[in-house]
């Protein structure tokens, strides 16, 4: 309260943090805190349906943003790259990645979504800190190719979606160019299934499949607990478990450029398209029972 005759001061302008800040006033925390509750909601949403995911724009706040920036940001030639912004990891995201990723999900941990450039290329890393990253020194979460062995981060990951469930996503710790090179090499394996099999049970349940021509393995894509018993026989003879191909329905990468999904091809390399697999099938089908006798080929796909 003024004195009498005494000039009331200024008010004091609010904290302004620039792009990558939030202002420390109550009504913008509000505001931000009222907007992630939306976004959030609409992130939940889009993986149930299987769409793309909205971005959560929601910034963090100036202490937070600096510990974040003073991580070492690397691109792929192992080069430096510069810190460009920062935000809270989206939840649906965050629920996608958790299943590969555990500690993003871990009690009393916050994730953060990062994009550091380098010669116009994006790159999007994932932090993780306990409680906000200004108390507790926030530290990269990185992983590797499957495959090739190569350091990716989180958002690199393919993710992928079964056709019993096309609304829920999954993980892989696999790059674009490892993805390439199985695409060109598992119709081939598929087949040879089917020529050479393995046991009888393998060899019935395959012809039960139908054919294969979208991307499996299932390791890379492993079938959820759910799942298994339809991808999974057991040899009779040696009582060995043997893992049936059960391709993915859909693959997507995060692009960090977009700050949007992209999908990634799903069709075997080799594979004929959807408008002539009918045809094909009936072809291989009529090879398989010249090999095997026609009437062995019938009862198997019969289930006897």
């Amino acid at each position: 309260v003024c004195a009498p005759g005494e000039s009331r001061p200024p008010p004091t302008p609010p904290r302004t943090v620039g792009a990558t800040g939030l202002c420390g006033s109550c009504e913008d925390r509000q505001r931000a805190a009222e907007d992630a509750t939306r976004q959030a909601a609409q992130a939940a949403q889009a993986v149930g349906t299987g769409a793309a995911a909205p971005r959560m724009s929601v910034e963090v706040g100036e202490a937070v943003a600096g510990a974040l920036a003073a991580l070492p940001y690397k691109d792929a030639d192992d080069e430096d790259m510069a810190f460009s912004s920062c935000r809270f990891l989206e939840p649906a995201r965050l629920q996608i990645m958790a299943g590969a990723f555990p500690e993003l999900a871990a009690a009393g941990r916050q994730a953060y979504a990062v994009v550091a450039t380098r010669n116009g290329q994006s790159r999007e890393f994932v932090a993780v800190a306990k409680g906000e990253a200004a108390a507790g020194a926030p530290e990269l979460v990185m992983g590797n190719c499957q495959i090739t062995y190569e350091d990716l981060t989180p958002a690199e990951c393919i993710e992928y979606a079964f056709g019993e469930s096309p609304g829920e996503w999954h993980l892989a710790q696999l790059c674009q160019d490892a993805l390439e090179t199985y695409r060109g090499m598992k119709f081939d394996a598929w087949k040879g299934m089917l020529v050479s099999p393995t046991c009888e049970a393998q060899f019935r349940r395959m012809l039960q499949i139908g054919m294969i021509s979208q991307l499996y393995d299932h390791q890379v894509f492993p079938t959820p607990d759910s799942l298994k018993s339809k991808y999974q026989v057991t040899d009779e003879r040696t009582g060995k478990l043997i893992e049936l191909p059960h391709p993915v329905k859909a693959l997507r990468v995060w692009d960090a450029a977009t700050q949007g999904y992209k999908a990634v091809e799903t069709q075997l390399i080799g594979a004929p398209p959807e408008a002539s697999a009918a045809g094909w099938w009936k072809d291989f089908l009529q090879e398989l029972s010249s090999k095997h006798g026609a009437e062995y080929i019938e009862g198997l796909l019969a289930g006897k």
